[in-house]
């Protein structure tokens, strides 16, 4: 500080050597510099950034550290106060002198970690950060590292990490990647796992740690050697390795993806070759054994037995028929190349014709009773392909029945406001099973053995494709569950 009792003589603000005033009409090699208001004295210009640092680390009263009156920084003091790599570098910038790029070695690992510490807190906009193993994100974690983060991604600093993928760190990273959405985490694949963890922050230094032992608890105990740089080659050189195995882990991803989608197709469709097998032999076989019975004994068969054979191998015909058309429309839907014939339709048409089809195939179930008043209500037309609808209510009766031992059934159609037609199919039967409930339109989902699990799914698309949607629930006051679809109104 300013002596104003001494004319003669200066002492550095910082440093505490003297100096002699120049006298009037001398040039002055005293550097003066107000700070905050203060006007000080420094003897060269390297003291002051250094002046700055102290004042904002321990604030005014830092020469107090020294425990002696009228002293400032001594040599020995001065020596103690080596600056950090970090440090030199905000220095280098405030003076705006920029030194030499740096490379650097560094053995101790404290200074390793300090050094990782600072130069990822003045991170400004982004941080890379490639880990050696599960084990070494795992230690960063227990010393606070990686909650550190938290205050420089609250900054807006866009944080990315590579990491292998082990249990002990899972519940880690995904309560990271909740709480941050500037944290983005993905697992590095074994083949590009490295040897060294890589911190790189806004593409302008970068820090290397080799792995000297991966069986260590203590950061300090695992890492060997650090190399830091702030020369532009060497850092785009990282950056450049991070990018890669990023989008390398990328890649993974999307072929992991495609390969579970692989496994899963595989076995939707050996799955859909058992249950269609068995579905189309069992037609079959009624229908090929009582025809050439009909053939072979055909003098000695009554005409009520040959009516009896004649309506067994129809109605399984017709099951024949079913089962090949469901096919078709799997195949259909799937390709999304389903056709429709749409035209001007009545409501009251189609679910009658329904009905018809539904009785002719069930006559002989007289505990479960169907119920629909085709003159309750107003008259609803839509415009939609007529076979389709038919065959979306004929499948919902169908399922509504093969769940309903005895009660009833009823059908309701009524208009909604929002320009749709809503068709709803109630019945009292054992409902919907909460396991299949959430895929219950999904292909082959069913929960006895009988049936091919298709009938739900091709209503859906069939109903998708008329541009209206189908859900079903268990109904709430009594037994039995509730299906209901919607179809656009012909406006």
């Amino acid at each position: 500080m300013i002596n104003n009792n001494n004319e003669s003589r200066g002492i550095c603000a910082l440093c505490g050597r003297t100096f002699t005033e120049p006298k009037e009409g001398e040039k002055s090699s005293i550097i003066q510099e107000v700070i905050d208001g203060t006007p000080y004295k420094f003897d060269t210009m390297d003291c002051i950034p250094m002046f700055k640092r102290f004042r904002s680390v321990y604030g005014n009263d830092f020469r107090e550290l020294l425990g002696q009156q009228q002293q400032f920084i001594s040599d020995p003091f001065w020596n103690r106060a080596i600056p950090t790599e970090q440090e030199i570098r905000e220095i280098d910038k405030e003076t705006g002198l920029d030194k030499p790029d740096i490379l650097q070695l560094i053995r101790d690992p404290v200074e390793i970690q300090q050094i990782a510490f600072e130069i990822g807190m003045a991170a400004r906009d982004e941080i890379l950060i490639i880990y050696s193993t599960a084990n070494a994100f795992d230690r960063q974690m227990k010393l606070g590292t990686i909650q550190s983060l938290k205050e420089v991604v609250e900054r807006g600093v866009k944080t990315r990490i590579l990491t292998p993928k082990e249990p002990l760190i899972e519940k880690t990273v995904q309560m990271l990647k909740r709480q941050n959405h500037n944290i983005e985490i993905r697992y590095s694949e074994p083949g590009l796992q490295t040897q060294v963890t890589i911190l790189v922050v806004d593409r302008k230094s970068s820090l290397v740690v080799e792995l000297k032992d991966d069986t260590k608890e203590s950061s300090y105990e695992a890492m060997g050697l650090g190399a830091y740089s702030n020369r532009k080659a060497t850092v785009l050189s990282y950056v450049s390795i991070f990018e890669s195995v990023w989008k390398q882990t990328e890649l993974y991803g999307k072929v992991s993806e495609l390969c579970e989608q692989l496994k899963v197709r595989d076995k939707t469709q050996t799955e859909f070759i058992n249950i269609a097998a068995h579905e189309l032999r069992t037609p079959i076989q009624p229908i090929i054994g009582l025809a050439e019975i009909l053939r072979s004994r055909k003098e000695n068969i009554t005409p009520p037995m040959y009516d009896e054979y004649l309506s067994v191998i129809i109605r399984n015909a017709r099951r024949l028929k079913e089962l090949t058309g469901n096919i078709l429309d799997l195949a259909r839907i799937e390709s999304l190349s389903i056709n429709l014939n749409k035209e001007v339709v009545d409501i009251d048409s189609v679910i009658l014709n329904a009905l018809q089809d539904i009785k002719s195939q069930n006559s002989n179930n007289h505990q479960v009773k169907i119920l629909y008043d085709s003159e309750k209500g107003h008259t609803i037309f839509v415009k939609a392909d007529k076979d389709r609808i038919t065959q979306v209510i004929s499948n919902l009766l169908r399922n509504a029945i093969n769940f309903t031992k005895e009660g009833t059934i009823t059908i309701t159609k009524k208009k909604k406001d929002a320009g749709s037609a809503i068709i709803t199919i109630e019945d009292t039967g054992t409902g919907i099973d909460p396991e299949i409930l959430p895929r219950l339109f999904t292909k082959f989902t069913k929960k006895s053995d009988k049936g091919t699990g298709l009938g739900l799914y091709i209503s859906k698309g069939i109903v998708e494709a008329h541009g209206g949607r189908i859900w079903a629930e268990n109904n709430t006051a009594g037994k039995g569950a509730t299906f209901t679809f919607s179809l656009p109104l012909n406006n």
